[in-house]
Parts: C-alpha cells; structure tokens; sequence
C-alpha cells in the first residue's frame, strides 16, 4: 500500500445528482502529476453526503474503467452495519485495492461495540483494510487497546488514519510495514514528528507534485520549505476545504460541480 494519497472529490450535476464521468478527468490530472494513489469517497468526496446505492454505483464505475499504475482506496463508514457490509461485499468483487474504513458517526459507539463492528464488516472481504478514527466528526474514539486488539486478529488492517491524538500510539505495538496516515494536511510536520509515516491530503488535489514531494522531504529529513508550503496549505483549506478543491476543478476546466448543499459557496 502507497503511504500518500490523495482524497478527490465526488461530482455532482447542477441538481446535485451524481456525474460518474466526472471522475475520469480528475484521475487522469492527478496522475499526470505524479500522484499513484487516490481516496474515493472520503471526507473530500461528502461520502456522508451519499445514499448506499450512490456509492455503489461510484464503486461500480471505477470498477469499469481500467486505471493503470494507480491505487484505489475507497472510503466505507455507515451507521448501520448492515449498509456498511453491502459497500463492503460490492468492493471484494472489484479492482479497489483497499477500503479506509470509518466508524459509525454520530451514534458514539462503545469501544466493544466499534470492535464488534470491525469484526463483523472484514469477515466479509480479503482487502487490505486501513482503519479510520475522526473522533472531530463522528464523536468516536478508538482506544489504543482496541486498535492493538484489531490489528492483532486482523493482519489485512495494515494502516490507521488517525483524526485524534497521533502521539498516544507511539508505544502502541504494531507491525513493521504498518502505516499510520496523517489525516489531512493541517500540521502534518508536527504529526509526523509524532510518528505518522503517511499521509492522506486534500491539498494534493490543488498542489500535487507540491504537497507530495514535501511529504517525501519530510519523511526522508530533508529541507523544505515550511512557510512556502503553510501559504498552499492554508489556501486550500481556508474556510470549506471542499467548496475551494472543486472551484479549484472547475477553474481548471475540469467540470465536476459544485458541492451538495449546505456546502455552498456564499
């Protein structure tokens, strides 16, 4: 598994319904710009945002194209484990790589109850599994116990986006190759001082070869420019982060739409 992607956009029509082929050209800029690996339907996408059936049918299409020499990562997170287990049994029979997967929101599950979660979706698929705790936007957090619990019986979970507090896992025990991702570029030199050895950006949508090639320095401690790199940053996630990268887009004469509404531009 690649330890930097790139969480794209969903696009949308000028009704809000969905534009699949809208996909296609966003792929093709990002690889044209050095980027090998690609988040569909995260946070960046609005997943939440989206019916069951409209992933589907986003997992169904990506599945009809034949991407070369990428990476696909596809997000799943539900509130009801049973929506969760049909994205989960539509991807085991597809080309994506590998499913970042969330925990229900809003609903503040127990920690046995977030496990039994995970339990039960990846008896249901042979991928690679990147497990994703954004305690900001669901209100749950996965403790270290029970993150070290899943990895211990689950050795397709080889990698952790971590939304909370990254420093706390740095005596948890994992496996060698695994990859803790920081969750968006905000302050990613300090998470990767506190031990994240990947990344998952948004900024990358707008500055690809930039944000990447940061990132590679960074791990390797080589110089980089820090103010140079905050400017792109805060440009890109100033105010609503998604509303910029499809302006952004759009900008560009990549015409995916704008976001679902409440998330506007006013």
């Amino acid at each position: 598994m690649k330890n930097f992607n790139v969480a794209i956009p969903t696009p949308f029509y000028e009704d809000e319904s969905l534009f699949l082929e809208g996909f296609d050209p966003i792929v093709e800029y990002l690889q044209n710009n050095g980027i090998d690996s690609l988040l569909i339907c995260g946070t960046t996408g609005e997943q939440h945002s989206l019916s069951i059936n409209e992933r589907i049918q986003i997992i169904e299409h990506f599945n009809q194209q034949k991407f070369e020499d990428i990476e696909l990562m596809f997000g799943v997170s539900s509130i009801r484990t049973s929506d969760a287990r049909k994205l989960i049994e539509k991807i085991e029979k597809t080309n994506i790589d590998v499913i970042l997967l969330g925990f229900p929101p809003y609903i503040k599950p127990t920690q046995q109850q977030a496990i039994y979660y995970v339990d039960e979706l990846l008896s249901h698929t042979s991928k690679e599994v990147v497990l994703y705790n954004n305690p900001a936007r669901t209100g749950f957090d996965l403790s270290q116990k029970a993150l070290k619990d899943l990895v211990s019986r689950h050795p397709n979970i080889i990698g952790l986006k971590e939304g909370g507090d990254v420093h706390r896992h740095q005596q948890t025990n994992l496996p060698k190759d695994f990859i803790m991702f920081a969750a968006g570029d905000v302050n990613f030199l300090e998470l990767i001082n506190n031990g994240c050895n990947g990344l998952s950006s948004m900024v990358g949508n707008v500055y690809p070869r930039e944000v990447k090639e940061a990132f590679n320095n960074l791990l390797e401690n080589k110089p980089v420019n820090l103010n140079k790199l905050n400017d792109l940053i805060n440009e890109v996630t100033n105010n609503q982060p998604i509303v910029n990268i499809k302006a952004f887009y759009n900008k560009v004469g990549i015409k995916i739409g704008n976001c679902r509404s409440p998330l506007i531009s006013l």
